[in-house]
């Protein structure tokens, strides 16, 4: 890969030479307009409306619109007065927490890597240190004649370097319309309790590689079927029915997002007739003898004497499956093989009765 800026990082007195490679390969799909009727690419003429004629680059100057009709003219020379002198140097302000620079003033990544093995052991001591102390490094690098402030991380084996916005470009949240009453809202502790279902029902690991831009794929297999010869028709997707309540969205969401247990550590009662062993009729229980321990039938009545049973045989992840639709919950720590307090099946329990 080609480094796009080669220079050195400086944190006081100490200067290590590093390398900069683009972190994000744009794939936006660019088109060019032509003339429908032969397929030739258009040119894009200047054209003064005023002066019904077209000009030429010579005849352009830069302008600055302050108000209708209104421009202030820009030299070339004056621009250039405002440009900064490019430096070699990416120069660390200071050190700070990593989680104190919101997202929201990240602009493009980057790559910093050492150059040379001359660069290797201080450019590893900075990034290990950094990673060990939860920093992250603030610094300036003039790159093509502008200042870029940027956000220097420690990223597997090199630091991400992260261009920042500057305050003032950021909206602020203030005025956006809508915003300011949304903490002062009164929620109803069922309708929260069901959104909190709906994110525990579609919580998991970050895995970037299972999404994928689906207008660029579309667009592309188009191409290649038109390339060919081919016609491609896209399928619109069809819509879900709307629904207003929402309560009641939040209900058939999280039906729709619950995460189903395999059927081969489900056992479903009163399907098909099962054989029973002396075992199971002495205990009350039918058995499979082919089945494993868990999968057992229960009734409701005897579900949690029996699953607590089956938890000492099997253990609780095997157990669980049948016991959570009742509310049989975990242990707190370790298990242990009985519970002095919960009689076996078949024991007599504390007053007298059998389980």
């Amino acid at each position: 890969m080609r480094a796009v800026w080669k220079g050195y990082l400086k944190c006081g007195l100490v200067t290590i030479p590093v390398k900069m490679y683009n972190a994000v390969k744009k794939k936006t799909l660019q088109f060019s307009l032509l003339h429908k009727e032969c397929g030739t690419k258009i040119k894009q003429e200047r054209f003064c409306p005023s002066c019904n004629r077209r000009v030429s680059n010579e005849e352009l100057v830069r302008g600055y619109q302050y108000g209708k009709d209104c421009w202030i003219i820009i030299t070339d020379e004056e621009i250039e007065k405002a440009k900064k002198e490019s430096t070699d140097a990416i120069e660390i302000l200071r050190f700070v927490d990593d989680g104190a620079i919101s997202p929201i003033y990240y602009s493009e990544a980057h790559y910093l890597a050492p150059d040379g093995e001359v660069a290797l052991e201080a450019f590893a001591l900075f990034r290990k240190a950094m990673k060990r102390m939860g920093k992250a490094a603030l610094a300036k690098v003039v790159i093509r004649n502008r200042e870029h402030l940027m956000a220097l991380k420690p990223y597997d084996g090199s630091f991400l370097a992260l261009t920042l916005h500057y305050a003032e470009e950021l909206q602020a949240l203030r005025e956006i319309e809508g915003v300011g009453g949304v903490e002062g809202v009164d929620l109803d502790p069922s309708v929260l309790q069901m959104a909190e279902a709906l994110i525990r029902n579609l919580s998991g690991d970050f895995e970037p590689e299972k999404y994928h831009d689906e207008y660029t794929r579309t667009l592309l297999e188009i191409i290649k079927a038109k390339a060919e010869g081919q016609e491609v028709k896209v399928e619109p997707k069809a819509e879900a029915q709307k629904v207003i309540d929402l309560m009641e969205a939040l209900r058939q969401s999280v039906l729709a997002t619950e995460k189903e247990v395999p059927k081969k550590e489900v056992a479903i009662a009163g399907k098909g007739r099962a054989k029973t062993t002396r075992k199971g009729q002495e205990e009350g229980l039918d058995v499979r003898p082919q089945d494993p321990p868990h999968a057992r039938l229960f009734s409701r009545r005897t579900l949690r004497l029996q699953g607590s049973h089956l938890r000492d045989q099997v253990g609780w992840d095997e157990v669980h499956p049948l016991l959570a639709p009742w509310g049989g919950a975990p242990p707190e720590q370790t298990t242990p093989r009985h519970h002095p307090q919960i009689p076996r099946v078949g024991e007599a329990a504390p007053g007298g009765r059998k389980g």
